[in-house]
């Protein structure tokens, strides 16, 4: 077994390296869990592609405040890719966030 840390235990540094420091301000306590959760199942669809699997990440987005979702859309290339963000985000049937941020690194 890895020893390495779960995407969970890794995504907030990995935002603000990608987003900024500030950038998880709009955070509260239940939408970093969510954000935690939803990580988690981004790195499950990439095993398993089953639409329930999707409809699991949408679900727990969906649980966290409209202006927290942008950081789980780009949560999605932690465990993922950058190119996975649009296809998973529509496929968990979520509405495209407006205005989104560019991650510094993304290519």
């Amino acid at each position: 077994m890895s020893t390495s840390k779960p995407y969970a235990a890794t995504v907030f540094p990995w935002l603000r390296a990608n987003l900024g420091k500030n950038c998880l301000g709009v955070l509260t306590g239940t939408d970093a869990r969510a954000l935690q959760a939803a990580v988690q199942i981004a790195e499950l669809y990439a095993y398993d592609r089953r639409p329930q699997v999707a409809v699991a990440f949408g679900t727990v987005v969906k649980s966290m405040q409209p202006q927290a979702r942008e950081l789980a859309y780009h949560a999605i290339a932690h465990p993922r890719d950058w190119t996975d963000r649009e296809t998973m985000w529509v496929e968990a049937g979520l509405d495209k966030i407006p205005n989104s941020r560019r991650c510094k690194f993304e290519s």
